[in-house]
């Protein structure tokens, strides 16, 4: 009799096990936090980074700050969370200990409004998890600048000479916010190689400025054109390499530069994932518990 029990028993947790959702036991949860896309060749960019944290054991989800894209993925349907819903998520199905990592280039505005949607949550959800950890973007700090840049410049095609030019494109914010930052990617780049510049789509480094830059190198007839943001998405086909006459493009084959545009995100490169995986492991910030200790 005992053997028929212990193997009815075992029989039952067998079941249970197979029959059980894949994360019955899990308690830790990673919540990917981008701005996002709707662009399919752009969302490369964004898949091969959480590629690299299921590589390194992460369990995750994603969650887009842009109102816009979730609404239009949605419509299509594709379920993308809000951060609030993803929360929710983890909420629902008994995640603990949640860690949320921005996956923006700077902290400026969109940073920002995830810290106080999270925030928000916390007060009126409290005691939901046991932590809350939130991961800071990708450069955060002088080092983490100095990796990247020396990545970006290493992965721009072999073809390039040292007498071809690199813009790489940024993103900015027409109200200045995180300019300070983007300034510092700037002068970053030009201590590292003369002939890189970085320019924004919007705030105060502008391309007018760079061009001009440019034009006073009377050995350069090669320009490359390169995304500094995650995704390579509209900015970077449209802004950067497009036929407008207002393109970055168009207005250096203006000038008589040859032009080479290389249409791909920050997320591409190894370098870059392996940082927000650092950012990830060794932030401490824990707003649950209202712990803000960086180690």
């Amino acid at each position: 009799m005992k053997k028929i029990l212990f193997s009815a028993s075992l029989l039952l947790a067998s079941l249970f096990l197979f029959y059980a959702p894949q994360n019955a036991f899990a308690k830790d949860l990673t919540i990917l936090a981008a701005f996002g896309t709707s662009d399919s060749e752009a969302q490369k960019s964004l898949d091969a980074i959480k590629k690299a944290y299921e590589k390194n054991g992460n369990t995750t989800i994603w969650a887009y700050s842009s109102n816009i894209i979730r609404n239009k993925l949605n419509k299509d349907k594709q379920v993308v969370y809000s951060i609030t819903e993803a929360l929710d998520y983890a909420h629902k199905n008994g995640y603990n200990n949640i860690k949320i990592q921005s996956l923006h280039v700077v902290p400026a505005e969109e940073y920002m409004k995830i810290c106080r949607l999270v925030s928000r949550d916390m007060e009126k959800n409290p005691n939901r998890f046991d932590s809350v950890i939130m991961g800071h973007p990708l450069l955060s700090s002088k080092a983490d600048l100095d990796t990247i840049v020396k990545a970006s410049l290493a992965s721009l095609p072999k073809e390039r000479t040292k007498n071809d030019a690199v813009i790489f494109m940024g993103h900015g914010n027409d109200r200045g916010t995180g300019d300070l930052s983007l300034i510092a990617i700037s002068h970053t780049f030009q201590e590292t190689d003369p002939l890189a510049w970085f320019a924004t789509v919007e705030g105060a480094l502008d391309f007018e400025n760079t061009l001009k830059e440019i034009k006073a190198k009377k050995n350069v007839k090669n320009v490359y054109l390169v995304p500094f943001m995650i995704v390579a998405g509209d900015h970077a086909k449209n802004d950067m390499a497009g036929t407008e006459e207002d393109a970055w493009a168009e207005r250096l084959k203006k000038e008589g530069y040859k032009v080479h545009t290389l249409i791909r995100g920050l997320g591409e490169i190894p370098e870059v994932q392996k940082l927000f995986i650092e950012h990830t492991k060794n932030s401490h910030d824990d707003i649950m518990n209202g712990k803000i200790i960086s180690k």
